[in-house]
């Protein structure tokens, strides 16, 4: 029995944000000899990483109306010494990406195997390769919930509480709480 977290990481400083950073973080062994179990390349027209790279960072550019980050990192985790299929894991990855509205949008998905906790990171190109247009999903953090909680159904997973709420404080909590299974504060009172 998994439960599962969904969290999309904000971007700190828009300026700052690249996609090829993004993907070197997320691909670097950083010294361990295993940290990435899977890279897969999603609507591009080559699924070598470099090749897509290339060819979402001259999508990104071609895009020159879009003031807001340009990329989408999601992340998918699951707790503790439990794993799932690299197939699972595939089909899991399209989901969020579709329900998120992120269908036909060029990505490059990582799984992390490297710490307690199995997880996978999306590196999402928010501009559509066709449309040339961006799109920033509306109350992602309700769709996120939602989905998880369908995930934990079908893939009889633990249930977790993913309260489509947008207090961060109650994200926050909750996140500590399926995290680390003792009751924060905040839910205490609750």
């Amino acid at each position: 029995m998994i439960a599962m977290i969904a969290k999309i990481i904000p971007i700190k400083c828009v300026r700052k944000s690249s996609f090829s950073v993004l993907i070197q973080y997320l691909t670097d062994p950083q010294d361990k000899s295993e940290r990435v179990s899977q890279i897969k390349v999603s609507n591009c027209y080559s699924d070598d990483q470099t090749a897509a790279l290339i060819e979402i960072q001259n999508t990104q550019e071609m895009n020159k109306r879009a003031k807001s980050d340009k990329t989408c990192h999601l992340v998918l985790s699951f707790p503790e010494g439990e794993h799932l299929s690299l197939a699972d894991m595939n089909a899991i990855e399209e989901r969020f990406c579709e329900a998120l509205g992120f269908t036909g949008h060029q990505r490059i998905s990582v799984v992390h195997i490297d710490t307690n906790n199995l997880h996978i990171h999306i590196a999402i190109n928010k501009i559509h390769p066709k449309n040339i247009t961006i799109h920033n999903p509306y109350y992602d953090y309700k769709k996120v919930a939602k989905l998880c909680e369908r995930i934990e159904r079908e893939y009889d997973l633990t249930k977790v509480n993913h309260e489509t709420v947008n207090d961060k404080a109650s994200r926050v909590a909750q996140e500590i709480e399926t995290r680390t299974g003792v009751e924060s504060l905040l839910g205490w009172i609750k």
